[in-house]
């Protein structure tokens, strides 16, 4: 899978840098996976969807490269972590008011753009197995050697111009 130039430089940097990513198909996705990940929606909402409760954001790292914001990212439903995410944000796309919300790093961009009314399009640009053993941070429980998917999702504004890329991997959950 072919990350974007801003991503993989994120990615030399982060929690996965060792970590080889499997491509998958979405009909290899296990469930819940499959449900959670597949689809055009944006993350944050479906995983509060999921867990029943809002999604909060803790920033591990950022770093700007002309207009591209870029942040590793952990999103929590309560005290549970359920995604960890490297995101590559086009701030030139987005208003002023935006670009501030999203820089004071407070809340995820998912809820940014939702609250913000702003149409926009996820488009997952490809499905992904890592396994646990190469990736087992103390924030997701543990795995139990079983993998953990995720998938590289872009954004799109109504202009179709790319708004945001993101890598997004989910912990196991509990049958």
């Amino acid at each position: 899978m072919d990350f974007s130039q801003e991503i993989t430089r994120v990615l030399e940097a982060s929690l996965l840098k060792e970590v080889d990513f499997v491509p998958v198909k979405p009909d290899d996705l296990e469930a819940p996976y499959r449900d959670l990940l597949d689809h055009g929606r944006d993350m944050t909402s479906t995983l509060a969807k999921f867990h029943g409760k809002n999604i909060s954001l803790k920033v591990l790292r950022t770093s700007r490269i002309g207009d591209k914001y870029l942040r590793e990212v952990i999103l929590y439903s309560g005290e549970k972590p359920v995604e960890y995410g490297l995101i590559e944000v086009h701030l030139n796309h987005y208003r002023d008011d935006l670009r501030e919300r999203i820089l004071a790093e407070t809340e995820p961009l998912g809820c940014i753009l939702n609250d913000s009314e702003i149409a926009y399009e996820s488009k997952p640009v490809g499905f992904l197995k890592i396994s646990s053993g190469e990736f087992s941070p103390d924030f997701f429980p543990p795995a139990g050697g079983e993998s953990l998917f995720g998938r590289y999702n872009s954004l799109f504004d109504e202009s179709d111009r790319v708004i945001a890329r993101i890598l997004e991997i989910l912990p196991r959950e509990k049958p």
